[in-house]
């Protein structure tokens, strides 16, 4: 059975551009992580500071092996653009 996980983000003052942009250059990456089924980014048309990305993996496990895959430096950057820590949660269908 596949897991969704909902991650949310919100951008700083000024930075819904910057958070945009870096958002939409990892999308492939995680899209084509082994185990990722899809992904997808959204933006809410309330609160344009606010973003989602929506991911479908084979399991959790799989989500879990991609995390490690991503340069500490990314961390850094998209936090630098976030106003608060991201969230996350996984789903099930």
């Amino acid at each position: 059975m596949s897991v969704t996980r909902i991650n949310d983000f919100r951008a700083k003052e000024g930075k819904v551009d910057e958070l945009r942009g870096f958002l939409e250059k990892v999308i492939p990456s995680i899209a084509s992580s082994p185990g990722c089924l899809s992904c997808k980014l959204l933006q809410s048309r309330d609160d344009p500071a606010r973003f989602v990305i929506l991911e479908v993996w084979g399991s959790i496990e799989s989500h879990k092996a991609a995390l490690k895959d991503i340069p500490p430096d990314a961390f850094a950057t998209v936090m630098d653009r976030l106003d608060g820590r991201p969230s996350g949660e996984y789903f099930n269908e």
